[in-house]
């Protein structure tokens, strides 16, 4: 009979991304979504308690968020290509 025939192994596809690179992913959206109100929305906050016609505080707070979030897709960026070249060596 043929109760002795191994099953076939399942070897992961290396050219399929894993579920790890998208969670990684996701979870950076996130921290940007959240820096990115939470800076523009205390800005806001301080430009009304503290009375301002022009919302600098607003504006100081959109522009850091951004900052940051440009030299965090740089780095990751980079670092992504550096990665990269190591492995095709």
């Amino acid at each position: 009979m043929m109760y002795n025939q191994q099953l076939p192994q399942l070897m992961p596809q290396a050219n399929k991304p894993s579920f790890n690179k998208y969670a990684k992913f996701s979870a950076i959206a996130f921290q940007w979504i959240i820096l990115f109100v939470g800076l523009s929305l205390g800005g806001n906050y301080l430009d009304e308690y503290v009375g301002n016609h022009f919302p600098g505080y607003t504006l100081i707070g959109v522009f850091l968020s951004l900052f940051i979030i440009f030299y965090t897709l740089y780095k990751l960026v980079t670092n992504q290509n550096d990665s990269t070249n190591d492995d095709d060596l």
